[in-house]
């Protein structure tokens, strides 16, 4: 069911400048230039989400195995024409995390809390990796909320028709960590390959290493990372295998993958049949990691399609 987009305004949620959540009391916040660190409670969980600039709002979604940091590249330009809002996924960064339900629709659902909790009726948006499956979501559920949806580093809804079986079998990490849970975050420590050998374009500093991997190693983390894995194996693949052809997109939309991102390779662009304005791209000499592989060439990309 759709929420109303005559969304009263509440009051502001409060606001610190560099304390974090419960959920990461013993991890400091990494210090950007122009962001405000805020939180407001969502279904229960005290969501943090980082803030900068004015003008209409910008929803930008982190994924896995990052949080809102990951936008700090874009954060700055987007800044000087948008509310840029980076809220951390529940269970990740400095959000705290639920028990259960990682459901993409309760995914979804936060978002439109959110906005809901600062009082905006229409939003643009852009996720990436969780975030872009989230954003698909929000926007398929809620589309009168949402001027457009720009899905980065990720499949879409329709993948199901025509993709060949390479195409599930990439994202090895997700079944892996749905079933072996910590052992694969801490002995394996996939979340550290997957940093290291998704990234086409330059490598993670060190110190961008640890900004990461000290917060998705955290029990909560960890946790988050093995209920969204598990659920994405048991439901949603068979969900969107089974019902893809009842989704339709009325967002306009703007997917990239990189061009040598090994999750979404053969991705086929059988969203033509089910979307009113969408397009595909690959973004040149980029691997998963697109806001900090080619983040110059993303900004104007979202520049010129963000109208």
């Amino acid at each position: 069911m759709a929420v109303s987009a005559n969304v009263a305004h509440p009051p502001p949620p409060l606001t610190w400048k560099a304390t974090p959540s419960p959920a990461a009391a013993d991890l400091p916040l990494p210090e950007l230039d122009g962001v405000v660190h805020r939180y407001v409670w969502v279904d229960g969980l005290r969501l943090h989400y980082a803030e900068a600039g004015r003008g209409e709002p910008l929803i930008l979604l982190h994924g896995w195995p990052q949080h809102w940091w990951s936008w700090r590249e874009l954060i700055g330009p987007l800044a000087e024409r948008y509310r840029v809002i980076c809220p951390d996924v529940r269970g990740l960064g400095w959000s705290t995390t639920p028990a259960d339900n990682y459901s993409f629709p309760r995914l979804a659902r936060d978002v439109v809390d959110l906005m809901d909790q600062l009082g905006i009726a229409q939003a643009r948006m852009v996720g990436h990796d969780w975030g872009n499956v989230t954003g698909y979501q929000v926007c398929l559920t809620w589309p009168e909320r949402f001027h457009q949806y720009v899905g980065l580093g990720g499949v879409h809804p329709w993948a199901a028709k025509g993709s060949p079986l390479p195409v599930y079998v990439r994202p090895w990490h997700i079944y892996f960590l749905a079933a072996l849970r910590g052992f694969g975050m801490h002995q394996v420590d996939v979340p550290a390959h997957c940093l290291r050998t998704w990234r086409h374009r330059g490598r993670f500093s060190d110190r961008e290493l640890a900004v990461y991997l000290d917060a998705i190693r955290r029990p909560a983390a960890v946790n988050a990372t093995w209920r969204f894995d598990r659920n994405v194996v048991l439901h949603e693949i068979s969900h969107f295998a089974r019902h893809y052809r009842l989704l339709h997109q009325r967002v306009p939309t703007l997917h990239l993958n990189g061009e040598h991102d090994p999750l979404t390779r053969r991705l086929p662009h059988s969203y033509r049949d089910f979307a009113d304005e969408m397009v595909m791209e690959l973004v040149p000499d980029c691997g998963h990691f697109i806001p900090e592989e080619r983040p110059d060439w993303l900004v104007g990309r979202l520049n010129r399609f963000l109208t």
